[in-house]
């Protein structure tokens, strides 16, 4: 095994889950995490079993219409999220298809939301309020079969993530941990390390949601693109910016229908940019924090979001 696999510190997560639609898929959420897989994406983790520990924090105060301004039929809108999540990756010792690594790995997270949300109503009615907070469990990440090939500078994976709704759901409570639906998301990613002092990755990831049963509701397809590039300063220590861009590529639909009679389908969009730091104590144990400033949202919300991911050495 080439010695630079090991250390890499690629994690995965859940996010953000809420109901009662707002904008772009039902509630206004994700099942994947946007920006967990900027960094070094393309390496697939040493033979055996690997445990990832992260942390999210997710913060927001604006949701954008589809002309970018802030929602005029919202009155009040906060959104916060600290999510705790953990990954477990086995590599099979010895396994190759396609001239390709195998990897199995899930993941589940624990999320705290606490969400503000009052919908405008007409004069004399008061905003009506659908916020709440909830702390349970949330859907499970499961990926039975991922591939990764190793060169001397360029390195790849691709595989199907899913998400099974396993995580709390009630259709009558304003915020929820899980989602209640099916995604199955294909997707590849690369990371090319072309000279001692420089890393790049990028994953591309379109991510297809089945209906939920409880409302009626399906959410629209979503494309994602994860990336990264940086400088590093040693063997140890990296820098660099990184980011994502996420596009609705389909409508949501209710009771057979597309929702939002404008047209725009609540199809949803946003970026993200900001910096990375990346240190590497040990082959084995490896640190990221990084900053992802949201800009440009339509149909959904614009926040920041933190992140600290590990990789354990056990």
């Amino acid at each position: 095994m080439n010695p630079v696999h090991r250390r890499a510190v690629p994690c995965v997560s859940l996010l953000l889950c809420f109901s009662g639609a707002v904008n772009a898929t039902e509630g206004n959420g994700n099942s994947y995490p946007l920006g967990v897989e900027t960094n070094m994406s393309g390496l697939m983790l040493p033979e055996g079993l690997t445990s990832l520990l992260y942390y999210n924090h997710y913060e927001a105060s604006h949701v954008k219409g589809n002309d970018g301004h802030d929602n005029a039929n919202i009155a009040r809108y906060r959104v916060k999220s600290d999510t705790v999540s953990l990954r477990l990756s086995y590599v099979w010792p010895g396994v190759k298809w396609l001239g390709a690594n195998v990897e199995t790995r899930a993941a589940l997270a624990v999320p705290t939301l606490d969400v503000t949300l009052d919908v405008a109503r007409p004069a004399p009615l008061a905003p009506l309020d659908k916020g709440g907070t909830s702390t349970d469990l949330a859907d499970l990440s499961f990926a039975p079969v991922l591939l990764g090939w190793h060169g001397k500078t360029l390195h790849q994976t691709a595989g199907v993530e899913t998400f099974l709704p396993t995580g709390s759901y009630d259709k009558n409570e304003p915020v929820n941990t899980g989602r209640n639906y099916y995604q199955v998301a294909p997707f590849y990613a690369v990371t090319w390390l072309p000279g001692e002092h420089w890393e790049a990755s990028a994953k591309l990831r379109y991510g297809i949601n089945s209906k939920n049963d409880a409302t009626d509701y399906r959410s629209g397809d979503e494309l994602t693109l994860e990336f990264s590039g940086g400088y590093r300063f040693n063997q140890a220590l990296s820098f660099g910016i990184n980011g994502y861009l996420y596009r609705q590529t389909t409508d949501d639909r209710q009771n057979g229908a597309a929702v939002n009679g404008n047209g725009n389908g609540n199809r949803g969009s946003v970026n993200a940019l900001g910096p990375y730091v990346m240190y590497r104590f040990t082959k084995d144990f490896a640190l990221v924090a990084k900053v992802q400033d949201e800009f440009d949202a339509r149909n959904k919300g614009e926040g920041t979001r933190v992140w600290v991911q590990a990789r354990l050495p056990f």
